[in-house]
């Protein structure tokens, strides 16, 4: 209840008759709960909405209080809330990234607000720019789920091994040969709740158990690789990618994987350790994979996230990992490794380097997805008039499908799932789950 108790002392602070009718005033960062009272489009600033909100005590919030046997919080006056929608807002319903235009007058919502834009006119007018506009059931689902009497089902339902997605970790994919075999990581995620006897959430695939039955030291919390293949009527099972010598508690994913499928990149990592790249090869496509190793060029400590390209696979683009933050490098042929382009490392943290058709670099920036093209950083959205965010996204060598992965809004940390986009008219189409995607 902390986040309203917040609310509740800014409309405490308003009745003391100090604040300026007119001017608006900073305030402490808050989260605002209420109904949807209006929306409107700014007519100086075509994409960007207000979005009134006749603040109040959530029906649930007041429900749980009640239940507890607490006292209801009571505000000394209605207090209206104008919430500013842009581009760059996540708007949340169903757990899933949406428009504004999903959401209806008289619906409660809960708004996560952009650190520093929260003010107050008068003393009724709390004005905010919205990070995360939540529709309150999803907001419930995020960052209250302990009044909730049940979780959704899609929190922890998706179970099945055959499948890419599941309620677990999906991450890293590399697509191979047009989209139909990807390399991607999986792992288990803890069960909602401290202390809860639930199972982990996600599939248990092949190779998350030892010898005995129980769980791996790695499977929950971390992740390893896997294949998987269209068969030409649908995807096959995904397979582990085993690679030997790695520690019982390590994680791996693999970043880059060569045409024939003999030599791959790995980062690994373990808990409290540095992370390593390191680079694995094989005789044939159906051999077994050697330990990995050094890999050559490759200079700074911790290293992860490479990626081969260039005449001969010769080049390699990676991150270094330090002081909290990643800046990309580039390792070349007798040369010593350098860090890259100004324009693309910055103070923030850049990772996930993969390379596409004609040179082209698409990189993340902390929770941003860029493109490093024509001398030009730029971000890369998918279609919506709010954003909908996206991570580690990987062309295909052809650039026809741009695999990535898609966040559901699952209680504490997301829930990402794999999905495929295609070109558009402006960029790239809306994406699919690659459990229901066809490699073309």
């Amino acid at each position: 209840m902390r986040t309203f108790t917040t609310l509740v002392l800014v409309v405490v602070l308003a009745g003391c008759g100090l604040q300026d009718s007119t001017t608006p005033v900073a305030q402490p960062d808050t989260q605002i709960f209420g109904r949807i009272a209006a929306v409107r489009e700014v007519a100086d600033a075509p994409g960007v909405f207000e979005v009134d909100i006749n603040t109040g005590l959530p029906t649930a919030i007041r429900d749980a209080l009640k239940r507890d046997g607490r006292l209801l919080p009571e505000m000394e006056r209605e207090l209206l809330a104008r919430v500013r929608v842009t581009a760059g807002t996540v708007c949340i319903a169903g757990m899933r990234a949406t428009d504004l235009d999903a959401f209806r007058v008289g619906q409660e919502v809960g708004v996560v607000s952009v650190p520093g834009t929260t003010t107050l006119t008068g003393e009724s007018l709390l004005g905010a720019e919205a990070a995360e506009f939540y529709l309150f059931a999803d907001y419930q689902v995020r960052y209250l789920p302990h009044i909730l009497p049940e979780l959704p089902s899609e929190v922890a339902s998706r179970t099945d091994a055959a499948r890419v997605n599941s309620s677990g970790y999906e991450g890293c994919p590399i697509p191979l040969r047009g989209g139909s075999v990807v390399y991607f990581s999986a792992g288990l995620l803890a069960p909602v709740g401290a202390g809860s006897d639930l199972p982990p959430r996600g599939a248990v695939r092949a190779g998350m158990r030892g010898p005995d039955g129980t769980l791996e030291p790695w499977a929950v919390g971390g992740y390893r690789p896997y294949r998987v293949a269209w068969s030409g009527a649908g995807w096959a099972e995904p397979q582990p990618v085993v690679l030997p010598g790695l520690a019982a508690d390590a994680s791996a994913r693999v970043t880059w994987v060569n045409d024939a499928e003999t030599e791959l990149l790995v980062e690994v990592t373990r808990p409290g350790t540095v992370v390593s790249l390191g680079a694995s090869r094989r005789a044939t496509a159906t051999a077994p994979w050697g330990e990995p190793g050094a890999v050559a060029g490759v200079t700074g400590t911790p290293t992860g996230d490479g990626q081969r390209f260039g005449p001969g696979l010769a080049w390699v683009v990676y991150t270094t990992y330090g002081a909290g933050a990643g800046d990309l490098w580039l390792a070349q042929p007798d040369k010593d490794a350098a860090s890259l382009d100004p324009r693309i490392n910055t103070m923030g943290h850049e990772w996930a380097p993969r390379v596409g058709p004609g040179t082209t670099l698409y990189f993340c920036r902390a929770d941003r997805q860029l493109l490093f093209k024509g001398d030009l950083v730029q971000e890369v959205r998918l279609p919506g008039r709010q954003r909908r965010p996206f991570l580690e996204a990987a062309p295909t060598a052809d650039g026809a499908a741009l695999f990535l992965r898609v966040p559901l809004f699952t209680p504490g940390e997301s829930d990402w799932d794999i999905a495929v986009a295609t070109p558009a008219a402006e960029g790239w189409g809306g994406p699919l789950p690659i459990d229901d995607w066809q490699p073309r």
